[in-house]
């Protein structure tokens, strides 16, 4: 069976999926990838299924050996990708054969990369998922020298690729008003939907702090109010009046006040933001959100409809002669002479 070598790898690169879920009452939160719209691009381009996992790099990749025929594919933040040190495209397929080394270097938009192998690597299993959560005790980090096993493809891998998605350009949250959100005056809460957030360098899996252009947000409760369960996307308040956003790795439970919670929909424009970067808000509905929601969930089924090859057979191509198929070709005579 085909194996993915490692030859070197960033530090915080990590085996996901779409998480654990169902598990909350028993203190263990989702985990999964950081950009799932990201996770279902690559699904779509090698034919895995939903579960298959992937490899999640943040900011770098790494180098990689092929021990045999291989069908791989990119998605997320795009990251500079060489085959056999000659660049290539990011989100589409790659065929690699055997001692093919793939290199995958920093960011160049964005900040979560995936990579993909027809088949899924098959780590272990826990409680149903392969997801890293190394907080609960789940998975490891990769490292140098590792070899990743890889699942059998279901079928044939064509080599397409897929557009680029509109999230990476979104700089405009949506939230809904949090299960605190009762805790903050309405001058708090106008100050906090009026102000521009800077991503902050304290970020990794488990959240971001959002740092406010307005000042701190106060919550007149303080931090007295009792702990309880966290979702995805809450967002709280520390004690000093400074917004975090809890994510894929977040812990169980927390008693800081949250005064709102980001729209599942838009959980990979978040997290595609770079450090340093900018947003604003806007706080909406629940209806509304139920529709973003179903809207992006049916945009993750329909991926494969978005597929185009990245060879094309010439007979497709209607105006074939308009290309320049043969470059360099001469009379054979000097300058002088013709």
């Amino acid at each position: 069976m085909s194996a993915l070598g490692i030859l070197s790898i960033s530090p915080s690169a990590c085996i996901q999926d779409q998480g654990r879920v169902g598990f909350l009452r028993y203190g263990v939160t989702s985990s999964g990838a950081m950009d799932m719209f990201a996770l279902a691009e690559g699904q779509a381009l090698l034919g895995n299924t939903p579960d298959a996992a992937a490899i999640e790099f943040a900011e770098f990749g790494g180098r990689f050996k092929a021990t045999g025929p291989l069908a791989v594919a990119t998605s997320g933040g795009v990251m500079a990708l060489k085959l056999n040190d000659i660049p290539v495209g990011w989100r589409q397929v790659l065929a690699l054969r055997v001692g093919d080394i793939l290199d995958v270097g920093a960011s160049i938009e964005g900040v979560y990369g995936y990579l993909h192998v027809a088949g899924g690597f098959q780590t272990e299993r826990m409680l149903g998922a392969r997801a890293t959560h190394l907080r609960a005790g789940f998975g490891h980090v990769l490292a140098a020298g590792q070899m990743l096993q890889v699942g059998a493809p279901d079928r044939s891998v064509a080599i397409n690729g897929l557009p680029r998605p509109d999230y990476f350009d979104r700089r405009h949250l949506r939230i809904l008003w949090g299960p605190q959100s009762q805790y903050f005056d309405a001058a708090e809460r106008e100050k906090f939907t009026m102000a521009r957030f800077t991503i902050s360098k304290m970020r990794d899996r488990m959240g971001i702090q959002i740092n406010p252009d307005c000042g701190p947000i106060h919550a007149a409760a303080g931090l007295s109010i009792a702990s309880d369960s966290i979702n995805a996307g809450d967002i709280q308040v520390t004690g000093d009046g400074t917004p975090a956003i809890l994510l894929a790795d977040r812990g169980p439970s927390g008693g800081y006040p949250r005064i709102g919670t980001l729209v599942t929909a838009d959980f990979g424009a978040l997290a595609q933001i770079p450090t340093g970067e900018s947003f604003t808000i806007e706080v909406i509905e629940r209806a509304e959100a139920v529709v973003l929601l179903e809207k992006y969930r049916n945009k993750n089924k329909v991926l494969s409809a978005s597929l185009r090859p990245m060879l094309r057979d010439p007979r497709d191509i209607g105006d074939l002669l308009a290309y320049n198929l043969i470059s360099g070709v001469t009379t054979g005579a000097s300058d002088d002479e013709s």
